[in-house]
């Protein structure tokens, strides 16, 4: 059986799933955009001194230096959200044309039980049942860390 902090993670990610994709194109956009603009060097500002100073930076390193943490951080939430996206896309290939329509029509496109149900010629509770079922399927391959957690907490 599932354990239900995860069936609820996977049930999550799934309904969210083209927001996620939607984040990361956004953030593309976002790396892209910050990576293009760059001010350099302009005139000088109220916290810099004209004048001698011990200071070893400039207003332009300091800007390259922050526009570089920005794109790290970025590209770090990037890269995380597209190793669940394909996670998830991995664990989507153990399932049947049925149970990967039954996730997409429930999950993607919000569909209610009885609609599925019409779609599939399928009763719409036994619909709901096979997704119960791709849940505990797909959960712990798109969170191996946490369930391998979960296992070795239960073997002590």
């Amino acid at each position: 059986m599932i354990d239900k902090d995860l069936y609820k993670k996977t049930d999550g990610v799934l309904f969210n799933y083209q927001v996620i994709k939607m984040e990361i194109k956004n953030l593309e956009l976002e790396i892209e955009e910050i990576s293009s603009t760059y001010n350099g060097v302009g005139a000088i500002s109220y916290e810099e001194k004209s004048g001698h100073t011990n200071k070893f930076n400039s207003s332009v390193e300091n800007e390259i230096i922050n526009k570089e943490k920005i794109i790290n951080k970025l590209n770090r939430e990037m890269n995380s959200k597209k190793r669940l996206i394909a996670k998830i896309d991995n664990a989507m290939e153990i399932l049947n044309e049925n149970e990967r329509k039954i996730v997409e029509y429930r999950c993607v496109k919000g569909y209610s039980w009885s609609r599925i149900g019409a779609l599939l010629n399928m009763d719409g509770d036994y619909c709901g049942r096979i997704k119960r079922e791709v849940m505990n399927k797909i959960s712990s391959l798109i969170w191996i860390r946490e369930s391998m957690c979960k296992k070795v907490g239960e073997s002590k």
